[in-house]
């Protein structure tokens, strides 16, 4: 369509001019670009095996540029079709989150990845977008814990995080970035935030049990203890004390592959968790029991695919006789993953369909 992606002013002008000639053409005033639906316009037609020979990069990427502001942050609109007259102008922060930074810099890398091995074509596409206070901007967001919050001083939350720690990696500066001196400390911080979103693990626990005194009065007896199956589960949470929720499975297991540290949560117990929160209808639900959506559905098959590399899920030999697993079990999952395509954890797609 004509308004597939981002358009700037000047596109905006000369749109406008048509409209105003025609008036069976004139534009609806919600008929304008979004960095989000950009961003998903451009994974699907990927994923279907499009060549985007046919998007207007340049208008795009140019497009980009307006809508940075000097704080480093994306508006998700373009200033032409609002009431602003530039990005700096929009100043609610709901408009500029780490979520539009995140959908900013993955339109960017789709449409500027592939010149990279040219040096010149490199430096001309930098110049769409300022890598250095993008990056400013997310590291502004950590919070206390470790964790990134959508904005400046915000709670750390699981989805944020993931795009926080994305855009760092698609803007080729992760690694510099954790290895700065002034930063460290904060990988293993993150780290320790995300393992410690997974809920308890399904284990025997022992629990005591009231007897019978000599005299006939109920006591707890210190020495009486009994197996008993607790049906917790492991689900991944977005943040401290909130329930489960399959979509955290990859907005947090996503993060710690991004981290090469996948392998220190028990992947398998995080499988058993989405694997069980199937529906009968077919997909994935948000929690155990729910009716199933295609967010919960994606990010569920998103994680599983993570779940197979890295270490994720090897076996341990030392496992404790205590966590209910069986080995046939684990050969029928194994079996089934296997036939999955590999994901880019980065961009939340099909690997093969990025190049």
């Amino acid at each position: 369509g004509n308004y597939l992606g981002l358009i700037n002013s000047n596109d905006y002008s000369s749109i406008d001019d048509q409209s105003s000639s025609s008036s069976s053409q004139q534009r609806h005033p919600y008929d304008h670009s979004h960095i989000a639906m950009t961003y998903v316009a451009l994974c699907t037609l990927q994923s279907l095996g499009d060549d985007l020979s046919r998007i207007d990069k340049h208008t795009i990427l140019s497009t980009l540029q307006g809508l940075q502001k000097q704080n480093g942050s994306f508006v998700a609109l373009s200033p032409t079709s609002t009431k602003y007259d530039k990005a700096d102008d929009v100043e609610a922060e709901d408009d500029c989150d780490l979520r539009f930074m995140y959908t900013a810099i993955a339109v960017w890398y789709i449409l500027t990845s592939h010149d990279n091995d040219d040096d010149d074509d490199k430096d001309s596409n930098n110049d769409y977008i300022n890598i250095e206070s993008a990056t400013q901007y997310i590291l502004s967001c950590k919070s206390y814990e470790g964790a990134l919050g959508l904005t400046p001083g915000r709670e750390g939350h699981g989805g944020s995080t993931f795009c926080g720690i994305a855009s760092l990696c698609l803007l080729g500066v992760l690694d510099d970035v954790m290895s700065r001196e002034e930063l460290r400390g904060w990988k293993e911080d993150l780290i320790y935030w995300c393992v410690m979103r997974q809920k308890s693990l399904r284990r025997k626990q022992k629990k005591r049990v009231a007897v019978e005194d000599d005299d006939g009065n109920n006591t707890t007896n210190n020495n009486g203890y009994v197996d008993n199956d607790d049906e917790q589960p492991a689900g991944m949470v977005g943040r401290p004390n909130k329930k489960e929720d399959t979509c955290y499975s990859y907005w947090i297991g996503g993060t710690l592959h991004l981290l090469s540290s996948s392998h220190l949560i028990d992947g398998w117990a995080l499988r058993e968790y989405v694997l069980s929160c199937q529906s009968p209808y077919g997909g994935f639900g948000k929690v155990l029991g729910a009716m199933p959506d295609l967010l919960h559905s994606f990010y569920s098959m998103a994680w599983l695919t993570l779940s197979t590399e890295d270490g994720c899920c090897d076996d341990d030999e030392n496992d404790d006789d205590d966590v209910v697993y069986e080995s046939e079990m684990r050969s029928q999952v194994r079996e089934s993953l296997g036939r999955l395509s590999k994901l880019d954890c980065a961009l939340g797609m099909c690997a093969k369909r990025t190049r």
